[in-house]
């Protein structure tokens, strides 16, 4: 968002003006993009919103091969097979639980 619609929208708010005065004033400065007067989700449609999309959900922190490389008395002398951002791998502790290797999985 460039800062010309930002300084819009904040001077807006900051004057007491209405979403509808604000959105005029957006379009007129060329945004491809309004303020939702009723507070849902502009552009969205339910079909959208089922497929995902939920807002105000946090994002889920993605999970890297290191985050399951450690010891863990849990997963002592066991191997699992997990999905992460760098692929799927077949990761085994030893007897202590301590992570031994991790082998790719091609598919």
């Amino acid at each position: 968002m460039e800062k010309i619609y930002e300084n819009i929208i904040n001077e807006g708010k900051k004057n007491g003006k209405t979403v509808e005065t604000i959105n005029v004033e957006l379009k007129e400065a060329g945004a491809n993009f309004h303020l939702n007067p009723d507070g849902g989700v502009a552009n969205w449609t339910e079909a959208e919103m089922a497929e995902g999309f939920l807002p105000g959900d946090p994002a889920q922190p993605v999970k890297h091969l290191h985050d399951f490389m450690r010891y863990d008395t849990e997963k002592a002398g066991e191997t699992m097979r997990i999905q992460c951002a760098e692929g799927v791998y077949d990761v085994t502790w030893d007897v202590y639980g301590h992570p031994e290797k991790a082998v790719r999985v091609n598919g």
